[in-house]
């Protein structure tokens, strides 16, 4: 019975041997059959006239780095991509379809901005934009006050300051920028959608020019609303009823006020003098504080003059008012805010604007009581006129800062200058500055002008403010 069993077993491991056997060879099969397809599939590849090579032969191309490959302007793509457009039959420079009827040209990433018309092109927003976003720092509202050094220079006198100022030709640069070729509407959307804090616009204030003047009276510990002494002390007490004195120059229609009456209510007294016309004092259109307690000037001729600062009889005028309405003490701390529309222009708002700048600073010297606070709006900063002014500041305040606030939109030049402190003995230079507004409007009519307020020589030798005037301007 044992052999039987074995001779019966024999057959089946014979079958068995067979059947393995026989799937061996259909593997054989399968694997030769997928040579071949594999083989085919490469003929396909090579065949005459495509100019995307295989998958092989792409990365062996990659390997010897051959010059068709570097420049094709297909090389950007994967080999997968590539190689599924060859066995299409895509040729470079060629359209896909049996006649070559298809487009050349890649299919390119839509450049349409918003609802407008597909295939507007506006002007100055063409170009490639290589940016890498990763790079991009996280966004902070950590805002940190830079303050000068202190100044150890004392205040110069009449006769060293009588020649100080340098007198040459009128010259207007003609600086090009890529904002030039750009539309004014698209270059206020593109300002507007650049600003993190546009949003918050005016608040409970009138406008946006309050909530600018709230982010600096914040980050300079409120030393605007609330001033105190060298020995940090109160230098108002409400209780007592004693006024916050406080000037508004070229603000109009009112916002740094409006903020100032809003913090400070009944306890404050406000003095303004700005231009008449569509940018005077909207007092009527406070929302948030009472305009009662500001009174507005408007220089020679009081309440029928023009409020222009440049004109000196204006200036003479303003600062006799706050001195006959403060017991000739002077204000507690001056706001300037002072602006001109220079729409296409914006490379030299610089040197349009030196003139206002001037007598706002003027104004501060002139009106402020001894330890009175300054703010005041500038722009650029790089003319030897403009970093002369500033310094003539540094030689008369305690301390002063560059300061850009959060609230102020970052796609413009708009900085703010704050001093604090006024020394004593800041008459010489009162009476400097404004010889220098009387040449400048003498220089009105003719190529001449005012060039620089302080040698630069000089300005170079104080290598403390130099050194951080530079490195406040390249950042």
């Amino acid at each position: 019975m044992k052999r039987r069993a074995e001779a019966t077993s024999a057959p089946l491991q014979g079958v068995k041997r067979r059947c393995d056997d026989s799937s061996s060879d259909d593997e054989s099969e399968i694997s030769r059959k997928g040579i071949q397809n594999d083989s085919l599939s490469d003929q396909e590849d090579h065949r005459p006239g495509f100019s995307m090579p295989s998958i092989s032969s792409f990365d062996d191309a990659q390997d010897t780095d051959s010059p068709t490959q570097t420049s094709s302007k297909f090389s950007m793509y994967n080999s997968v991509s590539q190689k599924l457009m060859a066995k299409m039959g895509f040729r470079e420079g060629e359209g896909l379809g049996k006649f070559g009827q298809g487009r050349k040209e890649i299919v390119e990433a839509s450049t349409q901005r918003g609802r407008r018309g597909l295939g507007l092109m506006l002007q100055g927003f063409q170009g490639e934009l290589n940016v890498d976003w990763r790079d991009e720092p996280e966004p902070s509202a950590m805002e940190k006050v830079d303050w000068f050094p202190e100044c150890t220079t004392e205040t110069p006198d009449a006769d060293e300051l009588r020649d100080w100022m340098t007198l040459g030709i009128l010259c207007l640069s003609d600086v090009q920028s890529v904002f030039d070729d750009l539309e004014g509407e698209e270059m206020r959307r593109a300002r507007t959608r650049s600003n993190p804090y546009e949003t918050i616009r005016g608040g409970i204030f009138l406008n946006r020019a309050a909530m600018k003047m709230a982010n600096i009276d914040h980050c300079f510990d409120h030393m605007f609303t609330n001033p105190k002494d060298s020995q940090g002390k109160p230098l108002t007490k409400d209780r007592e009823g004693e006024l916050l004195y406080f000037g508004d120059v070229c603000a109009g229609p009112g916002g740094f006020s409006e903020y100032v009456l809003w913090k400070r209510r009944w306890h404050a007294k406000g003095f303004g003098m700005t231009l008449k016309g569509p940018c005077d004092f909207k007092l009527e259109d406070f929302f948030a504080a009472p305009s009662e307690l500001f009174e507005p000037y408007y220089g020679e001729g009081g309440v029928d003059g023009d409020g222009d600062i440049t004109r000196p009889e204006n200036m003479t005028a303003f600062r006799n008012f706050v001195l006959e309405n403060t017991e000739r003490r002077g204000l507690h701390f001056l706001m300037a805010d002072g602006g001109f529309s220079v729409e296409g222009q914006e490379n030299i708002q610089e040197i349009l604007s030196k003139q206002l700048l001037l007598c706002q600073f003027l104004t501060a010297v002139s009106t402020l009581r001894t330890g009175g606070h300054f703010v005041c709006k500038t722009f650029d900063l790089f003319t030897p006129f403009s970093v002369g002014l500033v310094y003539l500041l540094y030689l008369c305040f305690d301390r002063i800062s560059l300061f850009k606030p959060l609230t102020s939109r970052p796609a413009n030049s708009e900085r703010y200058i704050v001093c604090r402190g006024l020394k004593p003995g800041s008459d010489a230079v009162r009476e400097y500055m404004f010889k220098v507004n009387l040449k400048l409007n003498q220089l009105k009519s003719t190529d001449r002008d005012v060039t620089e307020v302080v040698p630069l020589n000089i300005i170079k030798d104080d290598t403390d403010f130099y050194h951080f005037m530079v490195n406040s301007n390249e950042r």
